[in-house]
């Protein structure tokens, strides 16, 4: 069930290599669409709601939602929801245009990271979420940090990836090793897992031609060394802390990858048990577990090996859109796909465990539902940084940004290349794209 974690970056690809935006969508590719999931027969009296996405696209999670649409279809007789959107690889390009042009044509955004941001603080179409907060009594994630703006609450998680150390644990029993917990340990516990061409200490995308996949993953590696990619409108690609997190990278890559291999056969080496470790978001373990069953039971997370714990985590919010006609209705909807019971449907249904909110707490089925799943604990111990807290005003043209930093950083991982040189190259280029955004 190979899908892509493209839709799961955001303008972004694992802009997400099997992968959830394809780790979860290899088979959509049409144009924009909208998608009903009731009949018409019930919308001769309702007010038809709009939300605008790329799920109804994603094999894999299309079920839930659409079951979702259909609970709050039949559970009043007001409004009546469907979709509307494109898929993955076309959907933020497609939004921003209409935003640029005036206005979104919907009534709920789901959003990736970049492009929520954008909506709320660029182009201010959102609608505060505080009364729903409040209404349902719950508490957002550490999260959705990045959706606040003047003390108010812009946007509620639909989709929660981050990212942790995914490991087989019978080949790290077999080599006598643990989980690393520095990074000086992670490449050491690399070299004694690999045994090249039969195993591989570990999966890291690293082709061009998955370049936003690579971009992805890679952003990450700011973070080791406690940096960011930029501050505001300078970028930092040359810092020393951002240079040692990429050495690390490439530490990591000469120890145990399987070099010039393409992301989607990376994966299947690991779901084949002959990869031992994977940084990767918490779809990695169900696309290993669809791919081959049997390596399911083996597999298990630890937090990123590094002393903050902090990984990227990439909200994907459902947003009010404030130049609905129906904004009573988007509350509304969103209100409904917030209820504990109705997330925890969606999100079993779906295969998601990061949850938007304490939802352990309010929902017995849900931490039912987590209870036989301990592959969860690496991600749950994970520190969440958004992507935009790490980017600063990149965050808007993120895919322009790591097309520089992977084309410059490809020339570091050839015989004698050097980390240091690529990004001083990369460093200059960003400073042009600065002047220009």
């Amino acid at each position: 069930m190979p899908k892509t974690l493209y839709g799961y970056r955001g303008a972004v690809g694992l802009n997400a290599g099997i992968s959830r935006r394809g780790f979860l969508a290899g088979a959509a590719a049409l144009g924009a669409a909208t998608v009903t999931t009731t009949r018409r027969t019930f919308a001769q009296d309702r007010a038809v709601l709009k939300v605008m996405s790329w799920e109804q696209f994603q094999p894999g999670e299309k079920e839930g939602w659409n079951a979702l649409f259909e609970k709050f279809n039949q559970s009043q007789s007001k409004y009546l929801v469907e979709w509307t959107g494109w898929p993955a690889s076309q959907f933020a390009s497609n939004v921003v245009i209409q935003a640029q042009a005036g206005g979104i044509d919907a009534d709920v955004l789901m959003a990736m990271p970049d492009l929520a941001a954008q909506t709320i603080r660029k182009f201010k179409l959102a609608e505060p979420l505080d009364p729903i907060v409040s209404e349902l009594g719950i508490t957002p994630s550490g999260g959705h940090e990045f959706l606040k703006q003047d003390g108010k609450l812009y946007g509620l998680s639909a989709i929660d990836v981050n990212f942790a150390l995914v490991y087989n644990k019978k080949l790290f029993a077999d080599a006598g090793v643990k989980p690393a917990t520095s990074a000086d340990g992670w490449v050491e516990t690399t070299a004694k897992l690999t045994k090249r061409p039969e195993q591989f200490g570990i999966a890291l995308t690293n082709t061009i031609a998955d370049g936003g996949e690579w971009w992805f993953q890679l952003q990450n590696f700011c973070l080791p060394f406690d940096g960011k990619w930029a501050e505001g409108k300078t970028p930092l690609a040359n810092s020393p802390e951002t240079v040692k997190g990429l050495e690390l990278w490439k530490a990591l890559y000469e120890a145990g990858v399987p070099q010039g291999t393409a992301q989607g056969a990376i994966m299947k080496l690991a779901a084949d048990g002959r990869v031992a470790q994977a940084f990767g978001v918490n779809p990695t373990v169900v696309v290993l577990r669809a791919t081959n069953p049997d390596i399911y039971p083996n597999l298990l997370s630890a937090a990123p090996p590094w002393a903050s714990k902090r990984s990227l985590d990439r909200i994907h919010p459902l947003i009010a859109l404030n130049s609905s006609k129906n904004l009573d209705g988007a509350m509304e909807f969103i209100k409904f796909a917030m209820s504990p019971d109705v997330m925890a449907d969606l999100m079993e249904t779906n295969l998601y465990v990061i949850p938007p909110y304490d939802l352990t707490a309010k929902s017995e089925k849900f931490k039912n539902f987590l209870a036989d799943k301990p592959w969860v604990t690496g991600y749950n111990e994970a520190k969440q940084v958004s992507p935009i807290d790490v980017m600063g005003e990149f965050a808007y043209v993120d895919d322009q940004f790591g097309r520089i930093i992977m084309q410059n950083f490809q020339r570091a991982l050839q015989p004698g290349g050097s980390v240091k040189d690529a990004m001083d190259a990369a460093q200059k280029q960003l400073e042009a794209l600065a002047a220009r955004i």
